[in-house]
């Protein structure tokens, strides 16, 4: 095929049409001609790959390929994957409460709706983090100073004409001093939990606004995942709790022997060793086809040394997967886990 290349599966396949809709459709400047060649070869792959879907999981997929053409990216809007007209917004927000209360349990987060005559809002804000969240002056990057340089000359906050490191933190440190969070940088953990949360909103989201028709052809208006309103949020630093910890094959032999040295150990002793080997494998988000990075490491750890190790991972940004057996992250964790 001239334009799907190594399609992997069902949903791959819709996930790499949508970005070549994206960036050929005539209304995005692209080649009517070129669109009509990519409409055919994925109704042509759509037939092959929703056989191969159905055979793997035993369930009939009523989809279609125009079907799903028509749902895809165009200028101004998507459909979520999860987005359902029979699900009410108090239904979202609820399954929204859920997945971040179970994802994230150090985290603390504000779910809320609210009604117009003309439109429902979804609001979602950051209130607790078990973690800095953001960088220092030391750890921003040259994007992040082009970045925070661009926003303060835009609001007139810059008094500088020259600098060298040392002026540019002075001034750094005296704009986000007297104006706010507004100009300071997420780090990475905390940016991949903010762009986690957004995700898995959207999915349960449509919106198909379009400024010259119809403003307002969306299910619900989100604006992403705020932190706290503006407010500063609260670092209150916790270790989640282990649910059923039998249950979870990492910890499950741990129960063998209760005189086990390790067994008695802090946990902060614990976490502070070094040693562990760590195994990454890259993958995929089934929900939305992101990318996701699993960590898993090769030595048995009793139960003191999961927790140990588990308090260490969500601090960097990641959360355990009893599925995948596995901690996520949202990010390659080569650096953080010192092995690059």
């Amino acid at each position: 095929m001239k334009y799907f290349k190594n399609v992997t599966s069902y949903e791959d396949l819709k996930n790499q049409y949508r970005g070549l809709l994206k960036a050929n459709h005539p209304d995005n400047g692209g080649n009517e001609e070129t669109m009509k060649e990519i409409n055919i070869q994925y109704d042509a792959l759509f037939a092959i790959w929703k056989n191969r879907q159905e055979e793997k999981t035993g369930e009939t997929i009523h989809e279609t390929a125009s079907g799903t053409r028509s749902e895809f990216y165009t200028e101004f809007g998507w459909k979520g994957s999860n987005h359902s007209w029979d699900r009410s917004l108090k239904e979202v927000a609820q399954i929204v409460r859920a997945y971040v209360k179970e994802k994230y349990p150090t985290y603390k987060f504000s779910v809320r709706t609210s009604y117009a005559s003309m439109c429902q809002e979804l609001h979602v804000a950051l209130k607790e983090s078990p973690i800095e969240i953001y960088k220092t002056v030391d750890e921003l990057t040259n994007d992040d100073k082009i970045a925070f340089l661009r926003k303060a000359n835009r609001n007139n906050l810059w008094t500088l004409d020259t600098w060298n490191d040392e002026d540019f933190t002075a001034e750094y440190n005296r704009i986000t001093a007297e104006h706010g969070n507004f100009y300071k940088v997420l780090n990475e953990a905390t940016q991949a939990v903010i762009d986690d949360v957004d995700a898995f909103v959207k999915s349960y989201n449509y919106e198909d606004c379009d400024g010259m028709i119809d403003y307002f052809d969306v299910d619900f208006y989100y604006f992403g995942c705020c932190q706290n309103n503006g407010e500063s949020i609260a670092i209150v630093p916790k270790t989640a709790r282990l649910k059923n910890p039998k249950a979870d094959p990492a910890i499950r032999k741990s129960t063998k022997t209760a005189q086990e040295p390790q067994a008695t150990e802090e946990p902060e002793k614990i976490a502070e060793k070094s040693g562990y080997t760590y195994k990454i494998t890259r993958g995929q988000d089934t929900r939305d086809g992101s990318d996701l990075w699993i960590v898993r490491i090769a030595e048995e750890l009793d139960r003191a040394g999961y927790i140990a190790e588990n308090k260490a991972m969500k601090a960097r940004g990641a959360y355990y997967s009893k599925f995948l057996h596995g901690f996520l992250f949202r990010f390659d964790p080569a650096v953080v886990l010192g092995m690059a």
